[in-house]
C-alpha cells in the first residue's frame, strides 16, 4: 500500500496542503484553503481537521500528519502559543497533537511540528540545492525574515558555531532595529515609502523596475544592500558554503540579490534561489515524519 504524510504549511492567512510520499514525491497538486485564523477554537479546530481530509490519498496509508506553524509554538510537544499577533489566539495554549490526534485517528506520536523555514530547509536539502553542502544557510523573505542553518543534509544542532538560537536571526539587532524590521514585506514597504513617497512590495517596485523606473531599481539594490548588511555576522560566523534564498520576493531576486552575491563571490559562498518555496517547505515536512 502507498504511504503518504499529510503536510500542511499553516500561515496567516492561508494554508498550503499535500499529500506527500516518504520519497518526497507530490501525490496530486498542491491545495490552498484559507487560514480561518481569526475565528472560535473549534470552528479552527474542525477546519483543519476537514482540509486534512480533503489531501488524503484513496487507498493510501497515512503515516503522518506535519505541520510548519508559525510561532511562537512549543514544536516538542505540539502546543500553540500564538496571541495577540492578530492570527490563532484561539489556539492559544491548545494541545494540536492531540487535538489532530482525535479528529483523524493518526496516533499523536506521528503528528509533528516545526518551523516554516526549518521545514524549507529541510526540503532544500533533501531534494533540492542543499543536498551536497556540508554547512548551508537558508533565508526565507516574506511577512518576516525566516532562517535555518545546516549541516550535513540536517538541520544544524543546538550549539552548532556561529548559528543563533533555534536557528533564528529575525529578532538580531539591526540598524536600530531588528533584522525582521528591515529584510521582511514590512521592511520593503517602509524603504519605498521613504525612498520613492510611496510605500510598494516586491511586485509592484519590481514592476516599476522592468518599466524603466531607475530609482526603483536603485531602492531594490538598496534593500540587497541591507539584505548583505543583515546577513554578514551570520555568514562570517557561520561560513556556509551554500546561501539559499526563498519566499515570494525570489520572483524579483535578480533585481536584489547582486550586492550578495558580490560579497559572497568574494567570500566562497554560492548564492542560490528556490524556485518554489511551497514545494520544498511540504517536501521538508514530509521529512521530519520519516
Amino acid at each position: 500500500m502507498r504511504e503518504i504524510y499529510l503536510c500542511l504549511d499553516v500561515g496567516g492567512t492561508q494554508i498550503k496542503a499535500a499529500a506527500v510520499g516518504r520519497n518526497g514525491e507530490l501525490c496530486g497538486e498542491i491545495r490552498y484553503f484559507p487560514a480561518r485564523a481569526k475565528e472560535s477554537r473549534e470552528t479552527m479546530l474542525a477546519h483543519f481537521a476537514a482540509l486534512m481530509e480533503e489531501i488524503r490519498i484513496p487507498e493510501a496509508e497515512v503515516k503522518g500528519i506535519s505541520l510548519a506553524f508559525p510561532g511562537p509554538f512549543d514544536y516538542e510537544r505540539g502546543i500553540c502559543l500564538l496571541r495577540g499577533l492578530d492570527k490563532y489566539d484561539g489556539l492559544y495554549r491548545v494541545n494540536l497533537r492531540q487535538e489532530f490526534a482525535e479528529r483523524t485517528q493518526v496516533a499523536p506520536e506521528r503528528i509533528r511540528f516545526i518551523n516554516d523555514a526549518a521545514a524549507y530547509a529541510l526540503g532544500e536539502m533533501g531534494f533540492g540545492h542543499g543536498r551536497d553542502a556540508a554547512r548551508a544557510l537558508f533565508i526565507c523573505i516574506g511577512t518576516g525574515c525566516g532562517s535555518a542553518f545546516g549541516t550535513g543534509g540536517e538541520l544544524a544542532p543546538p550549539g552548532t558555531p556561529g548559528v543563533p538560537e533555534s536557528g533564528y536571526i529575525y529578532d538580531a539587532p539591526f540598524q536600530g532595529g531588528c533584522v525582521d524590521d528591515f529584510i521582511s514585506r514590512r521592511g520593503l514597504l517602509r524603504l519605498t515609502r521613504d525612498l520613492m513617497g510611496t510605500a510598494m512590495d516586491g511586485k509592484e517596485l519590481a514592476g516599476r523596475v522592468r518599466s524603466g523606473d531607475e530609482k526603483a531599481r536603485a531602492c531594490f539594490l538598496y534593500f540587497g544592500c541591507q539584505v548583505r548588511d543583515a546577513l554578514l555576522p551570520f555568514l562570517e560566523g557561520f561560513r556556509p558554503e551554500v546561501l539559499c534564498f526563498g519566499g515570494q520576493i525570489t520572483c524579483s531576486a535578480e533585481l536584489f540579490l547582486p550586492p550578495v552575491e558580490e560579497y559572497c563571490r568574494k567570500a566562497g559562498i554560492k548564492v542560490l534561489v528556490t524556485e518554489d518555496t511551497s514545494v520544498r517547505t511540504l517536501q521538508g515536512l514530509a521529512r521530519i515524519g520519516v
